[in-house]
């Protein structure tokens, strides 16, 4: 129900205003639209400019994503716990409209950027409170080719 709910709020051109499609030249940008007060979700419109990647990343939550407008581009990764890193497996295209959706944890890594020459929208659901939406979603990993931070 989520992946309908995600598809029909994406395909409605009333969804996001004008403010909440601006980007920032420094990263992606995220605009919180709406929170339960209970703290069990944040939905969040993320605005990629062209170039702008996420980090590689797994999830502490839930998440599901729909593609707005424009094209993301999302690599896959495979966690290797052994090495303690992540290995890229495949690159897919994201249009508007795809739909995806994550459990919490490491079996679900992956970077979504915007490799494009425009602006690219998308909407988030996490399973986390408004005010957590920054610091409690994503789990940074390390890639095969990247060493470790220090």
């Amino acid at each position: 129900s989520m992946r309908i709910a995600l598809a029909d709020a994406a395909a409605n051109p009333d969804l996001l205003t004008a403010a909440q499609r601006e980007g920032s030249v420094e990263k992606y940008r995220r605009h919180l639209l709406a929170a339960d007060p209970h703290g069990r979700y944040a939905i969040a419109a993320l605005v990629w400019l062209p170039q702008q990647a996420s980090p590689v990343h797994a999830h502490h939550t839930w998440c599901g994503y729909a593609v707005v407008d424009g094209t993301l581009s999302e690599t896959v990764f495979e966690w290797n716990g052994a090495q303690h890193c992540a290995s890229a497996t495949r690159t897919q295209a994201r249009k508007p409209g795809a739909v995806s959706f994550v459990r919490g944890g490491r079996g679900g890594i992956h970077q979504l950027g915007n490799r494009s020459e425009a602006a690219a929208v998308s909407l988030h659901i996490y399973g986390v409170a408004g005010a957590q939406i920054a610091t409690h979603v994503n789990d940074i990993v390390r890639t095969a080719n990247v060493p470790a931070l220090a």
